[in-house]
């Protein structure tokens, strides 16, 4: 149904907060860093398997972006919690890979969680996967749970001198990380609209069994998206309130128009949902039209047979003193008043309009 499944935390129960405990499913060969260090004029992108090789920290004038394209244990993440002054708890909470989307204040940070959804092609499931992001001064550092992402836009603006990321600081870097991610949900919601639409046309023109249980699974689709859509919304209203000097106000008017896109977002949702319970209702009322024709074409076979089950059962009551029973032509008159009993009882039937 596309419902990320909640990994077991029993491992954790008694050890002290901001334990560095990797939690179920973050397994994966390697974590791999990647460093963009770049200003308006300038970048530098280093690939290193770990962070000793990285030259940090970046220049005065120039943002850093640290990203980390799998969990594959605490220690990548303690280094880098060492390297950049990171609380534990913010640690924690990154290996915690079923965190609900939220924003923190640490003294010096900004520690945002959230979801990165994708369209199973093969499925047709919606994988999920989270994507922590940390916002210091002059740097941005992104934790996800294994390679692959919809972050790539991004790094192409970077490598290119696309857009504003080059000219802005760090706190744009951060809306645009966020934007991408979101921009992404339209895709997903998108897609389930296109599936709506396309089942929708079938219930309209001949509802079939299956088509309860693809009503059933495109709301639970729905529902996974709008759990993770919710506290998005939430999260960048108050990014777009929040008063922390790690925000330029500038970066501000994009953080609106990122809370904007979730609303849309959110709302495009509860129109579909809306459409599925009509749609269902549609399913039903079809359904019951059908057996109500069947009903309504057995009644009326039933009715027509009534009195020629009459007639059969005089004749066969196999008296004595019956003078059909010896007449020449008896059987075919009987066949002949059985049919014309029949075919008067289906004019009128449709002077009556029930055919």
């Amino acid at each position: 149904m596309g419902m990320k499944r909640v990994h077991s935390r029993a491992g954790k129960a008694g050890m002290p907060p901001g334990s560095l405990i990797q939690v179920a499913g973050t397994e994966a060969e390697g974590s791999t860093l990647r460093a963009f260090v770049y200003d308006a004029d300038s970048y530098t992108e280093t690939m290193a398997p770990d962070l000793m090789a990285l030259q940090l920290p970046p220049p005065p004038g120039m943002v850093c972006w640290v990203d980390v394209d799998s969990l594959h244990d605490g220690q990548v993440v303690s280094a880098i919690g060492e390297r950049f002054g990171l609380h534990p708890l913010l640690l924690e909470d990154v290996l915690n890979t079923d965190q609900r989307p939220k924003l923190e204040e640490y003294q010096d940070d900004l520690f945002v969680v959230v979801k990165m959804l994708a369209m199973d092609e093969d499925t047709g499931s919606i994988d999920v996967e989270q994507v922590s992001l940390v916002l210091g001064r002059g740097h941005v550092i992104s934790f996800q749970e294994r390679p692959g992402d919809v972050l790539d836009p991004i790094r192409e603006r970077i490598r290119h001198k696309l857009g504003r990321v080059r000219k802005s600081s760090a706190d744009y870097l951060l809306y645009a990380l966020l934007d991408v991610i979101v921009d992404n949900y339209f895709l997903v919601v998108e897609e389930l609209g296109r599936r709506i639409e396309r089942l929708e046309r079938k219930v309209t023109m001949r509802p079939g069994n299956e088509d309860l249980l693809s009503l059933q699974e495109l709301r639970g689709l729905l529902i996974t998206v709008n759990r993770y859509v919710t506290p998005t919304r939430e999260l960048a209203g108050r990014l777009n309130t929040l008063q922390s000097p790690l925000i330029d106000k500038n970066t501000r008017r994009y953080i609106n128009d990122l809370q904007d896109h979730t609303v849309y977002i959110a709302e495009t949702i509860a129109t579909f949902r809306d459409m599925l319970a009509n749609l269902e209702n549609t399913y039903h009322a079809g359904v019951n039209l059908r057996m109500g024709q069947v009903i309504k074409l057995l009644t009326i076979i039933s009715t027509i047979f009534i009195p020629l089950t009459f007639v059969v059962g005089i004749y066969g009551m196999n008296f004595d003193h019956m003078p059909e029973l010896r007449w020449r032509y008896g059987y075919f008159g009987v066949m002949g008043a059985m049919a014309v009993i029949a075919l008067l009882m289906l004019g009128w039937f449709r002077r009556k309009r029930w055919l």
